[in-house]
């Protein structure tokens, strides 16, 4: 059995913690995309070995932007995968990637968009990456899932248009 990272390596950020036992239980049987995303999550999560070269960092960036973009293709329509091809996009430097992942995430969740109900619960069964780099230390509170990927996603985006 392969040791996957992602149980490890999301923990030690906060805004994974709230979420991990969740991904760790949730039932996989009847999500066909399943081994495929974990195995693009965690060549992605590869890149975060400080001993990388920068070439084999970019090699382990582009391995998962393939993985994630097959998935994608294949119809895979989960937010953890819209999330990963934004993050890796930005990471990529490839802003007008990040804008075309963002206007694909909101053609599949127009709602993403608008502002969330007080009263709305997200759940996400997959564990997923935070949109960028300086959302993996911000603590998700109870009840806030849904506005900290919308600011996510906003940050993203406005980071994409001053690039590009």
């Amino acid at each position: 059995m392969t040791q996957r990272r992602w149980p490890t390596q999301l923990a030690a950020y906060p805004y994974a913690q709230p979420l991990l036992i969740g991904w760790q239980i949730a039932d996989r049987e009847r999500d066909v995309y399943w081994n495929d995303y974990e195995q693009a999550l965690d060549a992605y999560l590869a890149t975060q070995d400080q001993d990388l070269t920068d070439e084999e960092r970019q090699r382990w960036l582009a391995l998962s932007r393939e993985g994630f973009q097959s998935l994608a293709a294949r119809g895979d329509r989960h937010i953890g995968t819209s999330l990963a091809l934004i993050r890796i996009h930005s990471e990529l430097g490839e802003p007008q990637a990040v804008i075309q992942a963002i206007e694909q995430m909101l053609e599949i969740m127009p709602w993403m968009a608008e502002p969330l109900p007080d009263a709305l619960e997200l759940h996400v069964n997959r564990p997923f990456l935070a949109p960028l780099a300086r959302f993996e230390q911000v603590q998700i509170l109870e009840g806030e899932l849904g506005n900290w990927i919308q600011s996510g996603i906003q940050a993203a985006l406005e980071a994409a248009d001053r690039a590009a």
